[in-house]
């Protein structure tokens, strides 16, 4: 079935390529006959990951983010590799930045970040992890420090604004809703 919103791509000019990510100038025809532009940032995928210790406490970062100058405490995530399938990232990145092995992974469903302008997908996972944290496996330029909050504590940052990430608040919601129906 054809979508009567679809914007026709008429042409596409790459006018940047990074290590993490890429833009796109697209000329664009609307379904009224009108042409138009839209800048569009590409991006591989990340996973976004809620780690749990046997001990009932959750793995997350504090780490800076230069985009917005300070930084933020936020869930364990990374972007994927390329041809990389969504679960073997999240176990890799889990183990990368909180030193944690996953015991087990449940999907908990995918977001779209900024789908105004930007491709990006979030793949969002709750894992149990195994009681012993071995050494972080931090790339040459990550900048992060795993915490143990527990959930009121990870609640009370939500509410007071000490968490204000996105991905974190998308991934909290998605484990509360996926617990209220046994899923997790």
């Amino acid at each position: 079935m054809i979508d009567p919103m679809e914007e026709k791509t008429l042409n596409t000019r790459r006018i940047f390529e990074g290590r993490a990510l890429t833009i796109d100038v697209l000329d664009i025809e609307l379904p009224t006959g009108r042409t138009s532009t839209r800048e569009v940032l590409r991006h591989r995928g990340a996973v976004c990951i809620l780690a749990q210790h046997p001990d009932g406490d959750f793995v997350l970062v504090r780490q800076y983010r230069k985009a917005v100058e300070k930084t933020l405490l936020e869930c364990v995530a990374g972007c994927m590799e390329a041809g990389e399938a969504p679960e073997s990232a999240a176990v890799r990145e889990t183990r990368e930045e909180s030193g944690y092995e996953v015991e087990t992974l449940f999907p908990l469903g995918k977001s779209l970040p900024a789908p105004g302008y930007c491709d990006e997908v979030h793949y969002h996972f709750y894992a149990r992890l195994k009681p012993l944290a071995g050494e972080l496996q931090l790339d040459t330029d990550e900048n992060l420090k795993p915490v143990l909050l527990s959930e009121e504590a990870i609640e009370s940052a939500i509410e007071t604004g000490e968490i204000d990430d996105g991905k974190t608040i998308i991934l909290w919601d998605f484990y509360k809703r996926a617990r209220k129906r046994g899923a997790v």
